[in-house]
């Protein structure tokens, strides 16, 4: 326990001064320990995929421009008490999602997998997509709710406020949000979200929810041309963040967010989110398993559902189903 504490120490000064040099004696003296258990610590951050290098005389550092997505490296950068603390980062496999509930729904609470890459990435309604190594930063944070089941819903607006903020924060450009999770900049989708839920057979209560979200940082060469006429990447728009800071910001973010649903303050969510709604004021087209008709967007209620006027002039209330915008 002692040398992980050293090691996570280490790497988050590092991280601080990502690019400058810190000797191993400003690094012992800077955190109470010996400079043989800081130079223990750098070795043990090499060996898990940190680019670390050393000179004589002159100390360690982070190069700049290093992108690599190790566990210790979003950890070092996370702002949480239970989200990402238990963490696994793999190069590639199918999907987040399934993985994680294939094997780690045993995990604790706030259990975070990530991927460099998926070959077999579950969107809504079914549909699947490939990502490769170096597009994106793909993720699934394990959950085991204390919430009524009725507030389910609102994890997935959890999500989708939280990818929003970590984009401002991180790539300086402020995208928008399409009921139900949709993040967009001038109309082309960002970030996929797919929250499901594990049901007990017995009592009907949800016993885990996995919440996957799946960001752009750069055009997918895998996209075909539907596609690419919809998606959007942060390239586009703005700055890329490193993956481990990105995936850090989403992380302490989604737990800000998540707790304001533990502490029963559902409101203040709502109105995060609302106001990066981009379809309130605006004509819509509703598609339904019933099919499709033409609304105005009229608002948001308490619940997350969204609310137009038809051309009847009826109010009716979305629950599921999904909107695009007549632009």
């Amino acid at each position: 326990m002692i040398r992980l504490a050293v090691k996570d120490a280490v790497l988050r000064a590092l991280e601080q001064a990502r690019g400058e040099r810190l000797s191993g004696g400003m690094l012992a003296e800077r955190l109470g320990v010996s400079r043989a258990a800081v130079h223990k610590a750098i070795g043990v951050l090499r060996s898990e995929g940190l680019a670390i290098d050393g000179v004589p005389g002159e100390g360690y550092r982070l190069a700049p421009d290093d992108d690599s997505l190790t566990a210790a490296g979003v950890q070092a950068l996370l702002d949480t008490d239970f989200v990402g603390r238990d963490m696994l980062v793999v190069p590639s496999l199918t999907s987040t999602n399934t993985v994680l509930k294939e094997r780690y729904l045993h995990r604790p609470h706030g259990f975070t997998l990530l991927a460099e890459a998926q070959t077999g990435g579950r969107g809504r309604l079914g549909r699947s997509f490939s990502a490769p190594a170096g597009t994106g930063v793909y993720q699934t944070i394990l959950l085991h709710p204390s919430l009524p089941l009725s507030h389910i819903q609102f994890v997935t607006i959890a999500a989708a406020v939280a990818v929003a903020e970590a984009i401002e924060r991180t790539a300086d450009f402020c995208p928008q949000i399409k009921w139900v999770n949709d993040v967009l900049m001038h109309g082309r989708k960002l970030c996929g979200i797919l929250t499901e839920a594990t049901i007990e057979g017995e009592t009907g209560t949800v016993s885990s929810l996995v919440v996957g979200i799946g960001v752009n940082l750069r055009p997918n060469p895998a996209w075909p041309e539907e596609v690419r006429q919809v998606a959007g990447a942060l390239s586009e728009f703005g700055a890329v963040p490193r993956r481990a800071a990105f995936a850090a910001a989403v992380l302490s973010r989604f737990e800000r967010a998540y707790a304001l649903l533990e502490s029963g303050r559902e409101a203040e969510l709502l109105d995060r989110y609302r106001s990066r709604l981009c379809c309130i004021g605006r004509p819509v087209t509703v598609i339904t398993p019933a099919g499709k008709y033409q609304a105005d967007c009229t608002g948001l209620d308490g619940n997350g559902h969204l609310l137009v006027r038809d051309a009847q002039g009826a109010v009716r209330t979305l629950s599921s189903g999904e909107i695009s915008i007549r632009l």
